[in-house]
């Protein structure tokens, strides 16, 4: 995760007003379509890993399962106030969001894993370096999803794996339901 590049672009963004105030309901829209693109992933995994139904396409339940992840990521800048205001781009720059306003910023993301694993763990030190390292790990999925869907939707020859479809549902089903505990965290 290179932070120094994320704050790059991102003040020059807000320096060009690219980022603004999200739309009313923005949150609700966006966390309903990551739930729904969650839900038709875990689906189309189901599908293709039926040995009785001939269709295998695991290339759409890495590139639904990466939706999920970039909807919860939207929701999740749009309940703190921010919108992207471009449409070129709009991938890699909620990538950088992300690290931007919730890892270099104010550690949100840090501050709710703490919440999660305080329960867990006795030994302070231990706790911070364990949660850090799981916000880095949740920033650079974010990342990573985000490539592979690119590579299997647009790049001829390559073909997706079961495994690597496995292992979208698995990161986008952890990256919604950490969006998800942060926007409840905040209602309350």
């Amino acid at each position: 995760m290179d932070e120094k590049e994320s704050k790059t672009i991102i003040a020059q963004l807000i320096s060009e007003e690219k980022i603004g105030k999200p739309e009313l309901k923005a949150e609700e829209f966006f966390f309903e379509k990551s739930d729904e693109s969650l839900q038709v992933a875990q689906r189309l995994l189901k599908i293709s890993q039926d040995k009785n139904d001939s269709l295998e396409s695991y290339m759409w339940v890495i590139s639904t399962a990466y939706y999920s992840m970039f909807y919860s990521a939207t929701a999740l800048l749009a309940h703190f106030g921010h919108r992207i205001k471009i449409d070129i781009g709009i991938h890699k720059i909620t990538y950088h969001a992300l690290v931007y306003y919730f890892h270099i910023l104010d550690k949100k993301i840090q501050k709710n894993l703490l919440e999660t694993y305080k329960n867990t763990y006795s030994d302070a030190k231990e706790l911070l370096q364990n949660t850090e390292e799981r916000a880095v790990g949740l920033m650079e999925n974010f990342k990573f999803e985000q490539d592979k869907r690119k590579m299997f939707t647009y790049e001829m020859g390559v073909y997706a794996q079961e495994n690597k479809a496995i292992t979208s549902v698995q990161r986008a089903k952890e990256f919604y339901n950490h969006v998800e505990e942060i926007l409840k965290s905040k209602k309350k």
